[in-house]
Formats: structure tokens, C-alpha cells, sequence
């Protein structure tokens, strides 16, 4: 039996970081199921799943976190992970997994629009990435589509709804968005 756990770790960024996190991981017998990370203008920010031995406690993560070098300052937030939980469903497979991109000026309110407008349409965010430019604002989502919706119906309404908020929007099976970036 093993105890799954979500950890979080945000700090400002260095070289090592996800070594030092993932050796106290090991030191405890924790094997990794899942990780994000990235950096945002200079602050490191990363989410895993790892499971342990049954008897290992919040407590013992916190402790061999916080006892590595450089740690003790970070943010770590750790909670138990429910399996039980209902999620969205992953997509039932790759046919339904689009990128979706946006860009226009910068202004309050692009990504709660955009997101927004997929809550409504049940569609679901799989990741998100966004940058400001100058005075643009760049968008970048990776979304699973409901296996009924209309594609080409959606790219009409998508751009229709995102108009009005100055944005230029692109959904692409992902197969194709890969294929014409790798070129």
C-alpha cells in the first residue's frame, strides 16, 4: 500500500531546484507519478504527484523539504491526493485534443473571456500558457473537445465571441499544430 501526495513548490528561480526537491522525494521512497513545472519572469513554480510508504505523514515531506539546502525559504504546500475525486474526463483520445491559440492587446480579462467561452462550450482546459509582449498578450491552450461538437462550427463561433475583445484566434487539431511547427 502507498499514501499518494500532491506537493507544490514555489520559489524565486535557481539551477537545481528540481533536483534538490526530486532527491528528498527519493531519499523517502516517494516515486513520482506526475509533474508540472515552469517559470514565470523569474519565479519557480512546480506541482507533483508522488506516492510513499504507508506511515509517511505531511509531516515527514515537510521536514525532508525544508532539511535540503536553499529549501527552507520556498513555498511547499503538500496535501493528500484523493483518487476519489471526480476530474474532468481526459480525453478519450488524441482525435480530441486541439490547441487553441489567441493574441491581441493586453488588456484585463482576455484569459477569464477565453476561458469562460470553453466552460461554456464543456470544453476542458489541458494546459495553459501565456506571455505579455509589448502591448500584446499571447495565449496558448491545449484543450480536449467534447467528441459531438461541431469543429468547424466552433472555430466560426469561437471567433465571432472573441472579436469583441480584440483577439485573432487559431484552433488546430493537435496532430496538424505539431506538424506545421516542426517544419
Amino acid at each position: 500500500m502507498s499514501i499518494p501526495y500532491i506537493i507544490s513548490v514555489m520559489s524565486h528561480d535557481r539551477i537545481g531546484i528540481i533536483a534538490d526537491v526530486t532527491a528528498a522525494i527519493k531519499a523517502l521512497h516517494g516515486n513520482l507519478e506526475d509533474l508540472s513545472q515552469t517559470v514565470v519572469r523569474g519565479y519557480f513554480s512546480m506541482i507533483l504527484l508522488a506516492r510513499f510508504p504507508d506511515g509517511t505523514t505531511e509531516d515527514n515531506l515537510r521536514q525532508a523539504l525544508h532539511a535540503v539546502k536553499d529549501l527552507a525559504t520556498f513555498e511547499i504546500g503538500i496535501e493528500p491526493f484523493q483518487e476519489d475525486i471526480p476530474t474532468a474526463p481526459p480525453p478519450a483520445d488524441a482525435d480530441s485534443t486541439y490547441v487553441l491559440t489567441a493574441s491581441g492587446p493586453d488588456h484585463i480579462g482576455l484569459v477569464a473571456a477565453l476561458a469562460e467561452y470553453l466552460r461554456q462550450k464543456n470544453i476542458n482546459i489541458i494546459d495553459l500558457a501565456t506571455r505579455r509582449e509589448n502591448d500584446d498578450y499571447i495565449m496558448m491552450f491545449l484543450v480536449s473537445l467534447p467528441p459531438t461538437l461541431d469543429v468547424a462550427k466552433l472555430q466560426r463561433s469561437l471567433k465571432i465571441a472573441m472579436e469583441e475583445f480584440g483577439l485573432e484566434v487559431g484552433l488546430r487539431h493537435r496532430a496538424l499544430f505539431r506538424r506545421a511547427n516542426d517544419i
